[in-house]
């Protein structure tokens, strides 16, 4: 075969390793998007909301120089340190209302929930925005880098790297100078505290060294590009580092990643478009199959009556969503010869065991139902653990307490949800914190 074909298979191959690596990650919710100013706005003027406002400000100041940067402005034209430090306090008082919509490209990423936490390179609230429209603002939690080790945000416990978060990596605008970055100073600043292990936020740059990094828009310089990169990921030799989509980036800083193992692309659309296509791909091979008997290994097994089908998919759904692996008996194998045994392999390989109880669960008391055995394996197994291993979710007028359920069960904390309108996410919440720790 000539090289030139040889070569052309050569990097398919390698294309469709590193797809599936990142399609992998994201759907184990290992995958952690960092997004840059490129990716962030569909305006007329633009996709750089900081090019936009660079301009803006280059004509409010009669500059002529077509400034690229914000250093470029604040030193082409004679400020003094006064008129720099007002530059801070103009870009607050610009960003106190809401000043461009997320791009179209954005809001598609982010909307299929695959992302709950979020850094963002730039100091503008566009992601936080988007955000909020997909978490909502009262689940919406927004944590900074404002370049002060007293005042830097930082994640308390592993399992907060799976709640709806926006993290503001170089500060978010205000109104205080040396807060945010603007400035090229401003940057090496920053990236100095970053690179630091007794600045930088202990916690999450611990997360982050196991996480494949998502880089989207991000057109830094070539060795700024490698600093922040470094910053984020520590060690580049113990895990991927992820991918960087970037179409203005330097062929030097993409040979660069190529050395160290990440994934390189030039069109955000494409990349977007891809994500998209292989998770609906996998999505539908795993519903054709996941449910034929039970899986083993998986964070979650949901018991239930079969009467209360419609609020367990909901449950299985709201889970499933947050990137939990839940496996319940959605096909009625218990029809088969042998489902009971597959049953208990399914439960002793689980990490946790919810059973679900409601009014229906009092109401069969005097029939034969399989989610019993279950629970017999589940307090069983639970005697042996030195952890939770039980975690029951009941009806809120359902007397979970007063029932003739086993007492072994009633001894567990049950959550309780309004059947009319049920909000499973603060038992999520619960659910995944124990899970960090398993």
């Amino acid at each position: 075969m000539p090289a030139i074909f040889t070569k052309i298979r050569k990097e398919d191959s390698e294309n469709t390793r590193q797809w599936d690596l990142l399609i992998t990650r994201l759907l184990e919710g290992n995958v952690i998007p960092v997004i840059g100013p490129e990716f962030l706005v569909d305006d007329e003027k633009g996709s750089n909301p900081h090019q936009i406002l660079i301009d803006d400000l280059a004509e409010a100041y009669e500059i002529n120089s077509h400034p690229k940067s914000f250093s470029e402005l604040l030193y082409d034209k004679d400020f003094d340190a006064n008129d720099r430090k007002n530059i801070y306090a103009m870009l607050g008082d610009a960003f106190s209302q809401p000043l461009f919509q997320p791009s179209k490209l954005l809001k598609r990423l982010l909307g299929n929930k695959r992302f709950p936490f979020v850094i963002t390179t730039s100091f503008s609230p566009i992601v936080e925005d988007a955000m909020k429209d997909i978490w909502g603002a009262d689940r919406l939690r927004v944590m900074k880098f404002t370049n002060d080790p007293s005042h830097n945000d930082d994640i308390s416990i592993r399992s907060d790297i799976n709640k709806p978060t926006v993290y503001y990596m170089f500060g978010k605008v205000c109104h205080s100078e040396k807060k945010y970055v603007v400035t090229d100073y401003d940057m090496l600043s920053f990236c100095r505290s970053w690179l630091s292990s007794a600045e930088r936020p202990q916690n999450l740059a611990a997360e982050l060294q196991s996480k494949y990094l998502l880089f989207l828009g991000n057109s830094f310089s070539d060795w700024l590009s490698r600093f922040v990169c470094f910053s984020l990921k520590g060690k580049i030799d113990n895990q991927p580092m992820g991918m960087v989509v970037d179409p203005i980036a330097e062929d030097s800083f993409l040979q660069f990643m190529k050395r160290i193992d990440a994934f390189t692309q030039r069109d955000a659309e494409e990349v977007v478009n891809k994500i998209e296509s292989l998770i609906a791909e996998k999505e539908a091979e795993l519903k054709k199959t996941r449910f034929n008997m039970p899986q083993q290994g998986t964070d979650v097994f949901i018991s239930y009556s079969r009467a209360d089908a419609e609020i367990t998919a909901k449950l299985y759904e709201a889970m499933s969503e947050r990137g939990i692996n839940v496996w319940y008996d959605r096909n009625s194998i218990s029809m088969g010869g042998n489902f009971m045994n597959e049953i208990i392999a399914g439960i002793k390989s689980t990490k946790l065991f919810v059973p679900i109880m409601t009014h229906n669960i009092q109401e069969q008391h005097n029939e034969y139902h399989p989610y019993r055995t279950e629970w017999k394996t589940a307090i069983d197994l639970a005697s042996g653990y030195g952890r939770t291993f039980i975690m029951p979710i009941s009806e809120k007028d359902f007397d979970f307490y007063g029932s003739n359920i086993p007492d072994a069960l009633k001894a567990c904390n049950a959550y309780l949800y309004d059947t009319d309108n049920p909000d499973f996410e603060p038992f999520i919440d619960e659910i995944q914190k124990l899970l960090a720790n398993i």
